[in-house]
């Protein structure tokens, strides 16, 4: 009886399925209406972090299966493109950013004024769909967004001084 069960459970492990690649985005959009990320890593839940305005509020959806695999299937096919910013000169319009980690390697996109990638403005206009049709929930995880800010946070230069009327 001990060597069925050992059996079936070698056979049930053996058949699950290995091709689905653990992955890690963050995804960011800003617009004048708007500022948020979205992170997504291979579970059922979805993380939406509101930093419109001088907040930032944490919240978690869980994602159907459907959506979930979407996402996935997603991440398994898109290509990102060797230049890592695509920018218009004019500030004006919506900016989308993407980090996606894997086993491999880091990958990053920015996209801005709807320059770059048609590919990735899709996948964006996707991630706003699931994003637009959840309810949210509150909590109080802290979510790593190093990696993403380092891409759309722009520094201020050494020498900057805050003109103050005195």
């Amino acid at each position: 009886m001990r060597k069925l069960a050992v059996a079936v459970v070698l056979i049930l492990t053996g058949c699950t399925n290995s091709s689905k690649k653990e992955v890690d985005l963050t995804f960011f959009k800003w617009n004048i209406h708007e500022s948020y990320y979205l992170k997504f890593n291979s579970s059922d839940t979805l993380y939406y972090i509101d930093v419109y305005g001088f907040k930032e509020e944490t919240f978690f959806t869980i994602l159907n299966r459907d959506e979930k695999e979407r996402i996935h299937n997603i991440l398994n096919t898109i290509t990102f493109p060797k230049n890592h910013v695509y920018e218009s000169q004019v500030d004006d319009g919506e900016t989308n950013a993407f980090v996606l980690k894997d086993e491999n390697q880091t990958r990053k996109l920015k996209i801005h004024g709807h320059n770059g990638p048609n590919r990735f403005w899709l996948f964006a206009k996707s991630l706003d769909n699931i994003k637009s049709v959840h309810k949210f929930t509150k909590t109080d995880k802290k979510i790593d967004l190093e990696e993403m800010n380092k891409m759309v946070i722009m520094k201020l230069p050494s020498n900057f001084v805050v003109d103050t009327l005195q």
